[in-house]
Parts: C-alpha cells; structure tokens; sequence
C-alpha cells in the first residue's frame, strides 16, 4: 500500500501521549495571555523545510500567532500547530529518524541536528533494529534514553509507521522533547483497529492553483520531478529552477534581497526531463508569469540550479526555448527578461542556444555558467525589476 502523511500534530500525540501540550487548529484560537508564555506556530500540512520557506514562527506571542496564520492562510493553507516555545541551544539539537526497510528499521541519528542538517551528511550515523536488537546497546551508542528509544519503536509498530523524522531532537538526562516531526504511514494501516490515527489525521493538501494542478499532472506521467508552488500570482520574478538544494539557495536570496513579495512561484525541475516535459512544464511557468497584473512594469524569469549531474542542459534548454518562442511577442509586450545560471552535462552548448535566442527575441537579460555564483542570475533579475520606470 502506499505511503501517506499524517499531522505532525497527530505523530506527537501518539509518541508523546497526554503530556503534549501542542493545539492544532484551523482558525486562530485564543490562547494563554501570559508574559511569560511565547510559542512555536506553523503550518501543519506536511511541508518540508517548512522554516526555511518561512512556514514557522519561533518564541512569539499570541499577537503574532494571529498575524502568521492570517498571511499563511492567504497563500492557501488552512491546518495550524500552536506549540509552547522551548527554549534551548543550537548544540543540543540532535537529528533521529526511523524508517521501515527490507531488513528492519533503520535508524539515523546524528549528535547534531537541525534545519542544516542534509549539509553534513557524514556527521549521521546508521543502524539496523531487528525483532531482537538490543535496544540497550543501541540506547548506549546513540546516548537516546533506552526507555525512550523502547517507547517509540513500540509506537512505529503499532501504528504501521512507514517513516519518522524528529529533527530537532533534544535529549536532557531522561527527558526527550521532539521540537519538530514528521511521519509518514502505510495506508493499510487504516483496516487495522489498533491504530491510533484515522483519515481525519491525514495532511490537508494546499489550496491548489491551476498551474500546481498542471505539474501535478505532468508529473504522474514522467519519472523526472517537477514541482511547483504558486505563491505571489502577482509577483514580478518568477522562477525555473533546478535542483532541491540550489534551487533552495536561490530563492532564499531573493528573500534576503527583501523581495518576497515580488517571487511569484517555487519549484524545480531535475532527474534528466526531455525536451517536451521541460517545454510543459516551462509554459507553465510562463503563463503564471503573463498572468501577473502587478505593479511592477517589468518582470524576470530567472532559469537557475547546481551543476547537474544526469540532466542535459541542451536538451532542457532546447525545451526553454521551444515554449518561450511560443509566448515570445507576449513576453516582450510584459517587459520580461530572462537570467541564466546553469552547468553540466552539454552545458556549453546549451547556453550557447538560448543566450542566441534571447538575444534575437530581445529577452536577453543574462547568461552564466557554472563558473559565475549560483546567485548571480537571482541578483541581476532583481536588480532589473526594481529599476522598473
């Protein structure tokens, strides 16, 4: 069967029990007016690297968990979590995770944890939990309470657990508090009455945009992946990217550049698309942007990512290119600009390309290669919107 998410709500509630003091909600709720009372608020709908996306509100008061859910329920999502705020230090953040494997469950864990964690991939060690592994060791190597450990091994059977992330952990003497989580379960799970979740506990998808619902669609169909997430319709900059982590750096520079709400969507492609795949998913992209009616005069396409290591630039490129001639008298109309960072396989060549055709459709912002800042492309579309007159 297939693997779904539930709440991280509901994952806390049944590894923590009673004693969880976490509220989630749909519509803000009134909560402790006390001074000395701050809280974590977020998004409760299963999205990654939630903090970096700006999903999650750190030691605030009641004040800004009405604030928070007012702008997050503006860009489409409707579950919430209110958490007492905990205090603590970034060295006692530690990484845990669980998952079902042919040969048991797999555990990881790393001394530290964090929203960095993916960085340091050789600071997370592995282990193997069998019917009979002794968890007393296991506890002992990993310096995770064995009660603990024993509880929530217990818990992922139990509850046909497929996956458990808790990133950040925090482990002080035989208490263990789970500031973040994530779990993930075997639908069947569902017929078995012993279970402590139900349908009720699955995540609420985003409210989604005709242009999500396009990827999602394009995506059933190609062993590739495609994402997006519409954010600004309005936007002026708008984004192809690719790759998970490059992709991550570039829009947080947009943010830091203070021009949030000017990004109109987040996303990627990656895994080796073709050329058609790339030209779907890039008219997509280039639709949204045309449809964009705000007070910028002019509007940026930034095409940007790593160095790839399997995916053909000249291939991808070609598709670029393919849906920007179909929309090429509308984007010179919109006072649109393209900017290129990108590398790998035939990168030359398929720079060489669309620098050509940008040139000769007077779209030409920039163009770069692996040799310039993965920034560089993000910096100068910027730079352009803002001097619109």
């Amino acid at each position: 069967m297939s693997r779904v998410k539930i709440t991280e709500y509901r994952a806390k509630k049944l590894i923590v029990g009673d004693d969880y003091a976490g509220t989630s909600f749909k519509e803000p709720k009134v909560f402790s007016k006390s001074k000395k009372t701050t809280y974590v608020v977020k998004v409760d709908q299963g999205i990654k690297k939630r903090f970096k996306q700006g999903l999650v509100s750190v030691d605030v008061g009641t004040q800004e968990i009405s604030k928070s859910i007012t702008r997050w329920k503006k860009k489409g999502f409707s579950q919430f979590l209110v958490e007492p705020f905990v205090p603590h230090t970034l060295e006692e953040e530690k990484y845990f995770s669980l998952e079902r494997v042919r040969t048991g469950i797999r555990l990881l864990h790393a001394k530290n944890g964090g929203i960095d964690i993916e960085a340091h991939p050789e600071s997370v060690y592995h282990y193997t939990i069998h019917p009979d592994s002794d968890l007393k060791a296991t506890a002992r190597i990993t310096g995770i309470p064995h009660n603990f450990l024993s509880h929530v091994v217990e818990v992922f059977n139990i509850n046909h657990f497929s996956f458990l992330e808790i990133n950040p952990l925090l482990v002080r003497g035989e208490e263990v508090l789970l500031l973040d989580a994530a779990v993930l379960v075997d639908s069947a799970g569902s017929f078995d009455t012993s279970v402590k979740w139900d349908e009720n506990d699955l995540v609420v998808d985003k409210a989604t945009h005709s242009a999500e619902i396009a990827v999602k669609e394009l995506q059933k169909t190609s062993p590739a992946s495609f994402k997006l997430t519409v954010l600004h319709p309005e936007g002026a900059l708008f984004f192809l990217l690719s790759g998970g982590g490059g992709s991550i750096v570039i829009a947080d520079e947009a943010k830091l550049k203070g021009v949030e709400s000017l990004i109109g969507n987040y996303g990627e492609y990656s895994g080796g698309p073709t050329r058609e795949e790339t030209y779907l998913y890039t008219r997509t992209v280039l639709e949204l942007m045309l449809k964009s009616k705000g007070k910028q005069k002019r509007k940026a396409l930034v095409i940007a990512g790593g160095v790839a290591n399997f995916t053909d630039i000249k291939t991808t490129f070609a598709g670029v290119v393919d849906a920007l001639q179909e929309k090429s008298v509308e984007l010179r109309n919109a006072q649109v600009r393209v900017f290129v960072r990108r590398g790998g396989p035939h990168e030359v060549e398929g720079l060489q390309t669309l620098e050509g055709y940008l040139r000769r459709e007077k779209l030409f912002g920039s163009v770069h290669g692996s040799d310039i800042s993965i920034t560089t492309a993000v910096d100068e579309a910027i730079k352009y919107i803002k001097n619109s007159r």
